[in-house]
């Protein structure tokens, strides 16, 4: 699904132009739309009347749809979210466009108060709240205003008054949901308050973000790879509750108060367990650690898995449900409607023009889901239904975008259209549960009033302790994770950060006492879960009571999560993650662990060694779990250090119970692995994407003849073409140097500078990224190559590759006196009153671009060069002598050093360590590791690594705005 999002940052001062179309869009009747909006492919395409479309739906006996709203009082709706006064507040998208535009950004999408005041069932009152937000795709009230979530930032409209005015201008209360340039699908969603007071959401696999509120250093911001986050308001902090799925549009709290939610393609029904990486179908984990990735937990597909899920459309998949694409969920939990339908979840299929239903049972430690009856079938062929909500009045309530081309069908965007329907019971009474959001709030019973007093700071930890007996296994859930709710959750996406974690051993004591004592599966789910709340060096001590105990050794669930929670011991207290496999009875996270530790086995093999030597005396199946978790580690490897324990293990009954396993492992720990089988696992489609970097990585170390033809053989694959460019990098031949050239724009725009820095470490390859600039074909843009880049390239002593770079980039002034004649020319276009209209927020964006690779400023960067943070920034002379002329003055400690490598590289960098073994080099972009016997020549020279030209690609907006930053006395916000 690509319900409308966010391209850029949200715009809240629209140009002249954008305000004449906020006019039209706001200020006339509304049936005075504009139908200029409507670019339908087909002009005769349109939705059944809206009156139609609803007495049409099928429903089950004793129910009815009809219109709570249409068009022209509602346009576009793509979320809505109920007031304390019964009214719907529905927010409508026009911005999202067509696949070739993504976003058309001259218009704005607002939000609107519908509301049925004499309860007929149709809203006669229409109020717009806001048409000055762009991108906008979700909507909640509360805290003293409204919320929205305007991709890739997170709003609130302060409104303490209740008058449906805002107060103020919009607040960015959280920034970084990246919304990808290569599609517009997977943005972030779904604001909705949980019944622990925090603010949830949700986000696609598409677009990864690196979430915290504005100016926060990206080495503090918090990682998402789709699932979903939460912010608490008063705390103002941000949590990423799990990874994975691919595009999650609908979530809702069983009475409970466990969260689930709907993922629009493949799998669709997920229980999001905080600390879960969840199955997408792109790619793998960032994380390597992540050996396996949990499902969903519905026990069936709404559609023919045999096929390609392309194929369930236009009623192939009536049968089954109706297809692969969901949106929008509920569980319902009033009781106007029959029992039979009390917590039973609903969601809107796409494709299928209707409603599924699924049943929640527990199931071991989680969930399982099953498939019952379709509930509502649409006959209009515009019906899209994108969100489902239980009203005040117990009955529900579905948004229908009312278009064709969602969901990679491509009929053009219809903005004219949109409804919103009502399904009543006839024979319903009033319902006697209060409306509450979440619903789960509204009962009277022991856990809604814990979640209302802990909101209400009633709460205290010897209270929430001794809810650890309760009989009441939700009860026990709830304590746990209320006790735990202050520490930070770390789910180990990317580099680990230091945290701040209370000292409470009463806790941690009662925490080891439930996984010790507590019968619950769904108990022991909520312990593996907070594993990743617990400071490092106390998981093991939860985990080994976890892992000991047989009754769960098969759960679905439990042995992925106690996993999550352990892998960063593997780097921080790898002696530790031994103890708790000498303790573990589940022999999938008994081999994950073992997987763990032997890829370790160079830098600490004892470890291993410990686990192999504990593994004699465990029963089979558990040593067969140790020996495939080796053999899983090194799949890929060439050659691998022997284990001082393995003789002991080639004799033991695991070895002659697994031949073929021990068979494998005696080869690598012996002569090593053929390199036919290398090349197999590399060249394969069919084995992980782990396994193949890992193997290509081994082959270019081996260098077999054909290594050249294996790498150029992949570099149509993303995943592993800049592995592939390292290997090619070997070769001193312009054909290869013009086939990376060529393929630039194949690789991900992570992996761009790295390539770069391959073309500058040859003549032969330097000329072929020199003829691709700004080409005709296969460009590649010249900001792309920084003045570093033209530097190596004029390192090369090339007199035909000095001339080239000249044309086609610019050239490096070597003169003093030209740069001192550029330094005065800067400084006067800088003058006092241009400086003053710097965009600061752009200048943060090219710093960091342009300078944090090296240097630090405000605790954004790295430490390679100066912290720029303390420096004499405020001074323009400072600022443009050290950019303009950086070699003048150098310290011994920051001077560029050449490195000419055996196979005839060029590297140039600053050294930042080196020992008998290896020297390492920050170059621009990367950190490299060089073998020390690699290295045929080095030469330090009296330059600074910092670039000559810096400013050469820049603009003189740019300049003043990079300037200005760097001038600026405290942090900016990105936009």
């Amino acid at each position: 699904m690509n319900p409308r999002c966010s391209f850029a940052p949200t715009n809240f001062v629209p140009s002249v132009a954008s305000l004449l179309v906020v006019g039209w869009l706001s200020c006339c009747q509304a049936d005075d739309f504009p139908t200029v909006f409507n670019n339908e492919a087909s002009s005769d395409a349109s939705p059944m009347p809206a009156a139609e479309a609803a007495a049409t739906m099928t429903l089950p006996d004793g129910f009815r749809a009809t219109v709570y709203a249409s068009e022209p009082e509602v346009r576009n709706p793509i979320a809505m979210a109920w007031d304390d006064h019964g009214r719907m507040w529905v927010a409508e998208n026009y911005t999202y466009s067509d696949r070739t535009q993504h976003f058309d950004l001259s218009l704005r999408d607002r939000v609107i108060i519908l509301d049925d005041r004499d309860g007929d069932g149709h809203a006669e009152s229409r109020k717009v709240f806001t048409d000055n937000v762009q991108m906008l795709t979700s909507v909640e009230l509360g805290r003293g205003g409204v919320w929205l979530m305007c991709p890739p930032q997170l709003l609130f409209i302060p409104d303490a008054d209740g008058d449906d005015v805002p107060d103020g201008s919009p607040e960015v209360v959280l920034d970084g949901f990246t919304v990808s340039k290569s599609n517009y699908h997977n943005f972030a969603n779904g604001l909705r308050w949980g019944p622990d007071g925090w603010l949830y959401g949700r986000c696609g696999h598409s677009c990864p973000g690196n979430l915290g509120v504005p100016g926060t250093p990206d080495d503090r911001r918090i990682p998402i790879d789709g699932g979903m986050w939460r912010y608490h308001p008063q705390r103002k902090t941000v949590e990423v509750l799990n990874h994975g799925t691919v595009n999650p549009w609908g979530s809702d709290w069983d009475a409970n108060g466990e969260l689930f939610f709907i993922n629009t393609v493949i799998g669709h029904l997920w229980h999001s367990i905080p600390g879960a990486h969840f199955i997408e179908s792109f790619g793998e984990s960032p994380n390597p650690l992540v050996f396996e990735r949990m499902d969903m937990i519905a026990d069936h597909y709404h559609y023919d898995r045999s096929g390609s899920w392309t194929k369930s459309r236009d009623g192939a998949a009536d049968d089954l449900g109706g297809g692969h694409a969901h949106i929008g969920m509920m569980i319902y939990q009033s009781d106007r409607w029959p029992q039979q339908y009390r917590d039973k979840l609903f969601t809107l299929n796409m494709h299928g023009l209707r409603a599924n239903v699924e049943t929640l049972k527990r199931h071991g430690a989680g969930y399982t889901a099953s498939h019952e009856p379709d509930f509502l079938i649409s006959k209009d062929p515009f019906f899209r239904g994108i969100e489902i909500s239980v009203g005040p009045d117990g009955d529900v309530y579905v948004l229908d975008w009312s278009d064709t081309g969602e969901c990679h069908d491509h009929t053009g965007v219809h903005r004219t259209s949109g409804r919103v329907y009502k399904i009543s019971y006839d024979a319903g009474n009033k319902p006697t549960r209060r409306f509450t959001k979440p619903a789960c709030l509204a009962g009277d019973g022991e856990l809604p009033q814990l979640w209302r007093d802990y909101q209400a700071g009633r709460t205290t930890p010897e209270q929430l302790r001794s809810l650890l007996h309760d009989p009441d296994e939700h009860v026990r859930v709830w304590a746990i994770r209320l006790l735990t709710d202050h520490w930070p959750l770390d789910t180990f996406l990317g580099p680990q950060r230091d945290a701040t974690y209370p000292d409470d051993p009463e806790t941690l004591a009662a925490l080891k006492r439930s996984a010790q004592q507590d019968p619950s599966g769904l108990v022991h789910l909520t312990l593996a879960s907070t594993l990743q709340r617990l400071p490092v060096r106390e998981r093991a001590m939860i985990a080994s009571e976890l892992v000991a105990q047989p009754r769960f050794a098969e759960d679905r669930d439990l042995p992925m999560m106690v996993w999550f929670g352990l892998m960063p011991l593997v780097d921080q207290d790898p002696a530790a993650l031994a103890r708790v496999a000498v303790n573990c009875r589940w022999p999938d996270t008994l081999r994950w662990i073992t997987r763990g530790l032997a890829t370790r086995v160079e830098t600490t093999p004892a470890p291993l060694d410990e686990l192999l030597t504990a593994s004699l005396k465990m029963p089979a199946a558990l040593q067969a779990s140790v020996l495939d978790g080796m053999a899983e580690a090194y799949r890929g490897w060439l050659k691998v250090p022997m284990p001082e324990t393995w003789p002991s293990i080639v004799q033991s009954r695991a070895a002659k119970a697994n031949p073929n396993t021990v068979r494998e492992l005696n080869l690598l720990f012996g002569d090593g692995r053929a390199i036919d089988e290398l090349r197999e696992l590399a060249m394969s489609s069919k084995v992980s994407l782990q396994t193949r970097q890992s193997a290509l990585e081994s082959l270019i170390g081996a260098r077999p003849d054909d290594l050249r033809e294996i790498c150029e053989s992949l570099l149509d694959q993303r995943e592993l073409n800049a592995t592939a460019a390292q290997g090619l990098s070997r070769f001193d031949d312009p054909a290869v140097g013009e086939k990376l050239a060529k393929m630039y724009r194949r690789f991900h725009v992570n992996d761009r500078p790295g390539l770069v820095e391959i073309l500058v470490s040859r003549p032969s390859f330097a000329a072929a990224l020199l003829d691709r600039i700004d080409a005709d074909r296969d460009p590649i843009p010249r900001s792309d190559i920084t003045a570093f880049h033209a530097r190596q390239i004029l390192g090369l002593g090339d007199d035909g590759l000095r001339e080239k770079l000249t044309e086609s980039w610019g050239a490096l002034r070597e003169s003093p006196a030209e740069r001192r004649e550029k330094i005065a020319a800067v400084k006067t276009m800088l003058s006092g009153d241009v400086l003053a209209g710097a965009n600061l927020s752009a200048g943060r964006a090219l710093f960091k671009k342009t300078c944090s690779q090296c240097h630090m400023l405000f605790g954004d960067g790295e430490k390679i060069g100066p912290d720029l943070t303390g420096a004499q920034r405020s001074s323009l002379d400072y600022l443009l002598e050290n950019i303009l002329d950086p070699s003048a003055v150098v310290g011994k400690d920051h001077r560029m050093t050449i490195v000419l490598t055996d196979d005839g590289r060029v590297l140039n960098g600053l050294v930042v360590s080196q020992n008998d073994k290896t020297m390492v080099i920050q170059t621009q972009s990367r950190q490299e590791t060089i073998p020390i016997d690699s290295i045929e020549n080095v030469k330090e020279t009296t330059l600074s690594p910092m670039p000559d030209g810096l400013l050469t690609t820049l603009s003189e907006e740019q300049i003043r705005d990079l300037i200005g930053y760097l001038m600026h006395p405290t942090q900016v916000e990105l936009d």
